[in-house]
């Protein structure tokens, strides 16, 4: 007779639910193993035998956690101006980061993996390629340094915001991201 399965993928969700709520609450220090495991009703055995471990089951929260970022954000980009739709993708990264700080923080803090600075400069180096292809942006333009010089001014943005280090009645990102744009536009 074939033993039952105790680690099965109705627990691997339950656990997955629960660190999420640990990690958006108390960012990455606060998903420890003991208290996930109290908290869903089973062992630390278990959350090992299902990720392997914390660095495994964080990374499997951040993979999550950027897939939905990034869907949040890729929402934006059927504009047809990308100038435009460049402006709109800095709200839309703005709204991602404070719904969900934590996440956000988790994704971004620390040592970045390349692969998750490629998807958040993805969508930014395509609409500056579109916008250089249409006139809208200087054709000498180099897309790469450009996403990153946007990224850089929208997540500088967006981080003191979250630390509430604006000046009062100064939120004004779109302002600024119109101003770096404003600046490659063509003579």
């Amino acid at each position: 007779m074939a033993r039952p399965k105790v680690h099965d993928a109705a627990l691997r969700a339950q656990l997955l639910t629960r660190a999420r709520e640990l990690l958006s609450s108390d960012g990455t220090d606060g998903v420890s193993l003991r208290v996930l495991a109290r908290d869903c009703g089973t062992s630390t055995t278990a959350v090992y035998s299902l990720f392997g471990g914390k660095p495994e089951l964080l990374g499997e929260l951040l993979d999550e956690a950027l897939r939905r970022f990034t869907a949040h954000v890729d929402a934006v980009r059927a504009e047809d101006d990308p100038v435009a739709a460049l402006v709109r993708l800095a709200g839309a990264y703005r709204r991602a980061a404070l719904a969900a700080p934590q996440l956000f923080d988790a994704m971004f803090g620390g040592a970045l993996p390349p692969a998750t600075a490629h998807a958040a400069l993805r969508p930014l180096r395509e609409l500056v390629q579109r916008g250089v292809a249409r006139g809208s942006l200087r054709p000498d333009l180099d897309p790469a340094t450009a996403a990153l010089t946007l990224w850089a001014t929208v997540h500088g943005w967006v981080s003191l915001q979250r630390r509430h280090l604006l000046p009062e009645g100064r939120d004004r990102l779109e302002d600024a991201v119109r101003g770096v744009l404003d600046g490659w536009r063509p003579a």
